[in-house]
């Protein structure tokens, strides 16, 4: 790894890591800061006999939700937060793995970094644990401010552990959409639009999520997507880490950083 290229990509976003943060942080504030209203009125109450019908029902299945995770706080937390979290999350990482890597081509300065003694490997290696060091700083940050959220407006006890897990496998869906988006970046020449196609990916994994959960007879076609391997149900007495998703996450992600290094060093890169 090159220290100073490390920090050189570290500074070029970290105005864009910190906005990124803000932004979610407020929204699991603002979120979480309805929940005792709810608790306090009748406004619970009415939501239960709104989403009784069938239709709402769809509507709440295909966002992974229930009505019985309405009144427990990290029931609530999860369907509200977390799942805006995994979004807006996984568009971050695949937008910033993706902008991390063409950059240099994209702003024609590939020649000027190519000509210092650094080799691919070295180019490559330090922008992605600049890249891996945004994302770990991110979810810390979503982790803090779940959990803070979470101590402040609770009525009742919640389980850490439930909270915790989730908040990994939101971690490693980023890391996964991050090493595709890494991957992408690389199969196009400069000047493609990166950003509409990793958008997409998102949208369209998360769609395939959500049709899946809607009809059962197509459940199974979910798991082509990654948001399908997450598993949000944290008040099931039994919630752990279930290893074959862990698997699922690090083998895809393994995959796409090999695939994208090995074509990486063989690129004919534009200058």
């Amino acid at each position: 790894m090159n220290l100073n290229l490390y920090m050189k990509d570290f500074k070029r976003y970290r105005i864009s890591l910190i906005g990124w943060c803000v932004i979610i942080s407020m929204i699991i504030f603002v979120t979480m800061s309805i929940y005792p209203i709810l608790m306090e009125s009748d406004a619970i109450e009415n939501l239960k006999m709104f989403f009784e019908n069938s239709f709402m029902k769809t509507i709440m299945a295909a966002f992974g939700a229930s009505v019985d995770s309405i009144t427990n706080i990290l029931g609530y937390y999860v369907g509200n937060n977390s799942k805006n979290a995994l979004i807006f999350g996984n568009i971050f990482s695949i937008l910033l793995s993706s902008r991390i890597i063409s950059r240099e081509e994209n702003e024609k300065t590939a020649e000027f970094l190519l000509s210092k003694p650094l080799t691919r490997y070295n180019i490559f290696i330090s922008k992605f644990l600049a890249y891996l060091s945004m994302l770990l700083i991110f979810n810390i940050v979503l982790v803090l401010s779940g959990y803070i959220s979470l101590e402040i407006f609770k009525n009742e006890d919640y389980s850490y552990k439930a909270f915790f897990i989730i908040s990994f496998y939101s971690f490693l869906s980023m890391l996964t959409f991050g090493m595709i988006g890494m991957l992408i970046s690389l199969l196009f020449k400069r000047g493609k639009a990166i950003m509409g196609i990793s958008i997409g990916i998102i949208i369209s994994c998360y769609f395939i999520f959500a049709i899946s959960n809607i009809t059962e007879s197509i459940d199974v076609f979910g798991y082509i997507s990654p948001f399908k391997f997450v598993n949000s149900d944290v008040l099931n007495p039994n919630y752990g880490i279930e290893w074959w998703r862990v698997s699922y996450f690090m083998v895809l992600s393994t995959i796409s950083f090999v695939i994208a290094y090995i074509k990486y060093k063989n690129k004919d890169i534009l200058i």
